[in-house]
This record gives structure tokens, C-alpha cells and sequence, in this order.
């Protein structure tokens, strides 16, 4: 899979692979901004994410998730480092710890530099 540089590109290139819905998080579920559709943790699967680091501030962190419902429904859900942390159920949040996951594409996490390669 390609690393992408830019949440903008993220988003355009999972777009063009039919992730066009936009989910917005509630207390224990996601809902869908156009069409208020409600996901439960057990209605959808997340496919693959892609984690953006700002370059000066740590609190410009981003993380992408494309995800699939069970109605067939895809799309993603952008998720501010730490911002839902207090507003969503600890139950949907677990939802996305996925790195421990086979069948998610990890493939956008951010790796961490080789310090011995780096210098």
C-alpha cells in the first residue's frame, strides 16, 4: 500500500476506492454526517488507517480510518490524537486499537525512525 504524505491525499485516494461516507463518533457509535446512520463496535470492521504526525506540533496528530459497515456501507472516520479520548465509550475506542490486528492493512502507521540509519 502507498504511504501517503498528506491527509488530504489519504482521504481522495480511499475515496476513489469507494470510501466516500464521513463518520463522526457519538458516544458508542459512529453515525454517518449525511445520512445519520448509527454503527455500533460490532456494525462495521476498520479496513486499513493512515496516522499523520504535524511536523512542529504533536497535537497536530491525525490518525485516518476507512472502514466498512456491515449494511455494505464504507467510509472513514479522522480521529484527532486524543480528542474523542473523553467523549466516546471506552468499548468503540477499542474498536480502533487495530496494530494487533491480522486483516487491517497497517500498512500507513507511522514507523519509527531507525536511529542508527537516520544519522
Amino acid at each position: 500500500m502507498k504511504h501517503f504524505t498528506t491527509l488530504t491525499e489519504a482521504m481522495e485516494d480511499l475515496r476513489s476506492r469507494g470510501y466516500t461516507h464521513e463518520f463522526g463518533p457519538k458516544k458508542d457509535f459512529l453515525e454517518e454526517k449525511s445520512t445519520e446512520t448509527k454503527l455500533k463496535g460490532e456494525d462495521f470492521n476498520v479496513d486499513e488507517f493512515h496516522r499523520f504526525e504535524g511536523t512542529s506540533d504533536p497535537g497536530d496528530e491525525m490518525t485516518l480510518y476507512a472502514i466498512t459497515a456491515s449494511n455494505g456501507m464504507k467510509g472513514v472516520f479522522v480521529s484527532p490524537q486524543g480528542t474523542y479520548s473523553n467523549e466516546v465509550s471506552p468499548e468503540l475506542m477499542a474498536k480502533f486499537h487495530v496494530e494487533d490486528r491480522a486483516h487491517v492493512n497497517t500498512d500507513g502507521a507511522v514507523k519509527p525512525i531507525d536511529p542508527i540509519s537516520a544519522g
